[in-house]
């Protein structure tokens, strides 16, 4: 089967639009509280993914510091128009698009 990448995706409401370029290094599900909070649901969908590898391509993420079990904290890219949750940041790396 021919490999889908690179993908594109964005928020709900379209006002964010972003290509993945390579398949991610790992998808996994947190169960943690955490995520738990974050998502309203039983759990996350996790993709971890170069930074790199990520490309905006229409509209501009709104950063929210929320914090995490390490204590350190983490940024959470959110739609500012549907506040649909993009990424996630940790604290011990950076990201810019």
């Amino acid at each position: 089967m021919p490999t889908p990448y690179p993908l594109q995706g964005g928020c709900d409401c379209g006002f964010i639009r972003y290509r993945l370029n390579c398949k991610p290094l790992i998808v996994h599900c947190c169960h943690c509280s955490w995520c738990q909070r974050e998502t309203g649901s039983a759990f996350a969908v996790n993709a971890m993914v170069e930074s790199e590898q990520v490309e905006l391509l229409q509209g501009e993420p709104e950063l929210i510091n929320t914090p995490s079990a390490s204590g350190q904290g983490q940024q959470i890219a959110r739609c500012p128009k549907c506040h649909v949750a993009l990424l996630r940041i940790p604290a011990d790396h950076e990201h810019s698009f």
